[in-house]
């Protein structure tokens, strides 16, 4: 038997119902689906709206050995962050980083940097002082405008076996 074509129009998402309440790992009992919308395409943009204002992305940044003043951190294995920086094609509130040593304790400056062609221009510091991790958060720390190359150095002092985890978003 062939198969049955029809043609006109369906039913449009903003025509179709949606239960804002009804969550399915709650077996379809009301739940907290965090969703107002009552049609399916009106929920679609909240959750869409809901996903870009939540984004987070956490960069690694680390050196495997005894970090001196002018030392750029690895963002990728084997490449320093001044000849392999990450480009942030939009605007990227900086939200946390931690920064953490091998050792004992750890004092010096870890900077992060926008580089240009002409130009490195510092974005935000993290100080170390005796420490073996020290967090920052904020909201945001700092602002990385569009079209950053983001490096990372150490601008005083030394650490051993940094790792730094940096928290962006692209959300304003």
């Amino acid at each position: 038997m062939a198969d049955l074509v029809l043609f006109g129009r369906t039913q449009l998402a903003i025509q179709t119902p949606f239960e804002p309440n009804r969550n399915p790992q709650y077996n379809g009992n009301i739940g907290p689906s965090g969703i107002n919308s009552i049609d399916v395409q009106s929920a679609i943009e909240e959750v869409k709206a809901l996903a870009f204002a939540n984004d987070r992305f956490v960069l690694l940044a680390h050196y495997q050995g005894n970090s001196n003043v002018g030392r750029y951190l690895e963002i990728f294995t084997n490449e320093s962050s001044d000849t392999s920086p990450i480009w942030l094609v939009n605007p990227a509130n900086l939200l946390a980083v931690t920064l953490q040593t091998t050792a004992a304790n750890s004092t010096c400056t870890v900077d992060f940097f926008n580089l240009t062609v002409s130009s490195v221009a510092p974005v935000y510091s993290v100080p170390m002082v005796a420490q073996k991790r020290v967090q920052f958060s904020g909201a945001p720390l700092a602002v990385l405008p569009a079209n950053s190359l983001l490096a990372v150095r150490v601008t005083s002092g030394s650490i051993n076996t940094p790792t730094m985890a940096i928290t962006l978003s692209a959300s304003t």
